[in-house]
Formats: structure tokens, C-alpha cells, sequence
């Protein structure tokens, strides 16, 4: 039952870090928007029927049935259709593609009043306009940030200290550690040497360091070693002969187990005691994290930029029974099973566990930031970078000195916008299917 009420509450947790996410995101455009006179109608959180609304001033906040996003609107998205444009004959309607367009333009009239003429957001000059659209990828990336700084910095990073935790009755061959061991198997070293757990590695044959497993690993096997200990508050010298056994290789990028071309852990011989360290939460500085969150935002960079390749492996191992890439794409199913499975586990106090949760809604953050600033609409990035090409047109008019060409009329990809959606939509989809019909082993 507890561990039920654990995952339910893993769920919930990241559940309103999206909603917070999503919110800040939101604000990050709502905010400027305000600040240059662009009337905003509707700021929401969520898509689909509304749950919770109120009004203050000319802006109606919602809380809408599907979390899967949000949006503000705002009057005079998209310029009006340049005077050239010819009338449609009598009785004749527009086409398809040509009606998606007329109705991108005139989105929100209904908001608009006489005294709106001038607060429409395409009449901004261009700069303002990409303030507006990258305000909310830069919340997501300042949330990220701030979460990997308080992790990082305040709750600390889990280090291995020189404290014993545990020791080992024998040297197993291919695990870390042991409590069964065969009857007539020799005792570890450790054992040997009279280690006890809550002792503290002091030296190694006189030579002190932050990291006794390190040096350990400096020691040759069978060779007899002096290790000095703290125990009581006292230092005691013990002697002990270290063995040799195989040991996963630990990548240390990643802090993961290296894998071979057939999955299985790759294995080394390691000089070994058979003790295992405690970890202890170490408060790390402003180099550490603006290293960890670079390499955060690189590696979400890097995942989306194969997201197709990543795709068509969720589809295959879906529909064909394969095993997920535990590195791969997630829903936020997927990001919810993984919370409950952090928050369910017994191992893990609950400081791990709030810090786990807690870097889960900065990666997201930084997911969101970076999938947002690609140049596709109808994300941020798709604005921006018709934004770019505005002012880049408007500076060539004026160096060959015609006159203002006006604001880049994106309302005319309105079609690949609509193409770009039901891709989204669809990966959407697979992604949730593929989180329910076959989850990643975490």
C-alpha cells in the first residue's frame, strides 16, 4: 500500500512540475506581450474543455482537461493579405489551403474593439516580436537552470565517501556486492583483515585521498598493504592483501555501465577488497553546473535532432516486440511511470527522491526549451526565425533602397504549419502508445 501511495504521489509531483512548467512557459510570453500594448485575450494551460477559468482585466486565465501544452492568444497574429490581392469572383469560396489562411488572419477578431487598432502584435516592430516568442523557451531554460543550481548547489550531488558501508563476507566474481556466500569460499579481504562497517579509510600504505576506492585500484593484487582506519576516533592499522575480480566498466561520462555490441555489461579485472563506500550528498559549485546543465541541454539537442531515427525504433520495438532504447523518446506517460518508479523505490531516502524528481522537471525544461526553438511553426522557433528572415528582407530593401517591404506574412505557411501539428499530434500519440503498450525498463 505505501509503495502505491509512493508512485501515485511520483506521478502527481511531476504532474504539477509540468503544469508549473507549462505555466512559466506561458508567462514567459504573456508577460512582454503585456509590456508592448499587445491586447492578450487568453492565457491557458492545458488544451480541450476547460476545468477552471477567471477573468482579470481583458485577459482570461484557463485551466483546460489536456496538459499537454498551453498558449496565449494574441489579437493581429498574422498581417492582413496585401492590397494586390485579387477579389474572388462572385459566389466563388476559397480553396482549402486558402481558407486555413484567411482564417489565421482574422483568429481573435472577435476580441478585437475600435480601440485595439494599434495593439496587434504583427504591427510590433520585429525585435519586440522575437522578445515575445522566445520569452517562453527562455522560462523553460531559466526553470532548468535554477532546478540543476539548487540540486547541484544546495541539496548536493551523491559522492563516495571513504566510510564503509558494507563489507562483504567473500569476493563475488561478477557482482558489486554480496551477503550469501558458498561455505567453503575464503573470506574477503576485508573480512580478513578485520574491516568493520562505519570504519573510515584514512591511508593506504601512507598515501591519503578523497577517494579510497581509487586507491584501491592503485594497489597490485596479492601485494600485503597497510590501511589505516578511523574507527572510534581513533586510527588503527590494519594489514590486508587485495585480490583481483571482474568488475562492470563504468563509463565516466555518464555514470552508467558500458555495454557491449550484445548488451551485455563489459567486464574488467578490478584490484578489489570486498567493501562497498557510502555516499554522502556533496554541494557542488557554479563550474560543476554550468558544466552538467551544457551537457543536459546538449544531450536533449542531440535527441531531438534524431528524433526520427528514434521514432522508427519506438515503432518497431512497439509493434514488434523489441525492447525500448532506455535513452530514447518518452511521453509524459513514460515521464510519469519513471517518477512513480523513483518516488515507489525503498532504497532511495526521500531526499533522493525529491532530487530525482527535481532534475526529471529540469530536463523536461530543457527539453521544452530546445524542442521549442526549432525553426518550425507553429513552435516558438518557426516565429523567430520568420522574425530573422523579416529583418534580414528589411535590411536588403533598405541597402538597395526600395521601400519597407512590412512584416513577413507567415500566415501563408499556415499549410506546413497545419502539416508540422498533425506530425507532432502523431508522434504524440505513438509515444503514449508505446509508454503504455511497452514501457521502458527503467
Amino acid at each position: 500500500m505505501t509503495e502505491t501511495l509512493w508512485y501515485v504521489g511520483g506521478i502527481l509531483f511531476i504532474a504539477i512540475g509540468i503544469a508549473v512548467s507549462i505555466g512559466l512557459h506561458e508567462i514567459g510570453h504573456l508577460v512582454p506581450a503585456k509590456k508592448f500594448g499587445v491586447k492578450v485575450p487568453t492565457y491557458a494551460i492545458g488544451f480541450g474543455p476547460t476545468l477552471f477559468k477567471f477573468r482579470r482585466g481583458e485577459t482570461e486565465y484557463a485551466l483546460k482537461l489536456i496538459p499537454l501544452g498551453g498558449f496565449i492568444t494574441m489579437i493581429g497574429m498574422y498581417p492582413p493579405a496585401k492590397k494586390s490581392a485579387k477579389p474572388l469572383p462572385a459566389g466563388k469560396k476559397l480553396g482549402f489551403f486558402a481558407d486555413m489562411i484567411s482564417q489565421a488572419r482574422s483568429a481573435h477578431n472577435e476580441h478585437e474593439t475600435p480601440a485595439d487598432a494599434n495593439r496587434k502584435f504583427y504591427q510590433l516592430p520585429v525585435g519586440k516580436r522575437m522578445v515575445i516568442m522566445f520569452g517562453g523557451p527562455f522560462m523553460n531554460l531559466l526553470l532548468g537552470l535554477g532546478l540543476f543550481a539548487f540540486v547541484m548547489g544546495v541539496m548536493g550531488v551523491p559522492q563516495r565517501t571513504n566510510l564503509i558501508a558494507q563489507v562483504s563476507p567473500c569476493i563475488a566474481t561478477t557482482v558489486m556486492q554480496v551477503t550469501d556466500c558458498d561455505p567453503v569460499a575464503d573470506p574477503s579481504p576485508a573480512v580478513a583483515a578485520g574491516l568493520q562497517i562505519s570504519d573510515e579509510i584514512v591511508a593506504v600504505n601512507g598515501k591519503t585521498g578523497d577517494d579510497a576506492a581509487v586507491l584501491i585500484q592503485e594497489l597490485p593484487a596479492g601485494a600485503p598493504a597497510v590501511f589505516t582506519v578511523l574507527r572510534d576516533g581513533k586510527n588503527v592499522d590494519l594489514n590486508l592483501t587485495p585480490t583481483v575480480a571482474l568488475r562492470p566498466v563504468i563509463d565516466s561520462k555518464t555514470g552508467q555501465v558500458q555495454l557491449d555490441e550484445s548488451g551485455d555489461p563489459v567486464m574488467q579485472e578490478r584490484t578489489v577488497i570486498g567493501v562497498v563506500f557510502a555516499n554522502q550528498r556533496v554541494q557542488q559549485g557554479p563550474a560543476y553546473i554550468a558544466e552538467q546543465s551544457l551537457g543536459a541541454v546538449s544531450q536533449v539537442g542531440t535527441m531531438i535532432l534524431t528524433l526520427p531515427q528514434q521514432m522508427v525504433q519506438v515503432f518497431d520495438a512497439t509493434f514488434g516486440g523489441g525492447e525500448r532504447n532506455p535513452a530514447g523518446a518518452v511521453s509524459v506517460v513514460g515521464i510519469g511511470q519513471l517518477a512513480g518508479e523513483v518516488a515507489a523505490t525503498e532504497s532511495a531516502d526521500i531526499t533522493d527522491k525529491l532530487a530525482t524528481g527535481l532534475m526529471i522537471i529540469a530536463s523536461l525544461n530543457f527539453a521544452l526549451f530546445a524542442f521549442n526553438m526549432l525553426p518550425l511553426l507553429p513552435l516558438d522557433g518557426g516565429h523567430i526565425a520568420g522574425g530573422v528572415y523579416e529583418a534580414a528582407k528589411r535590411g536588403i530593401y533598405r541597402l538597395r533602397g526600395k521601400s519597407d517591404p512590412g512584416p513577413a506574412d507567415t500566415a501563408l505557411l499556415m499549410p506546413a504549419t497545419w502539416f508540422v501539428v498533425i506530425l507532432l499530434m502523431a508522434m504524440s500519440v505513438l509515444l503514449i502508445l508505446a509508454d503504455l503498450i511497452n514501457p521502458i525498463a527503467f
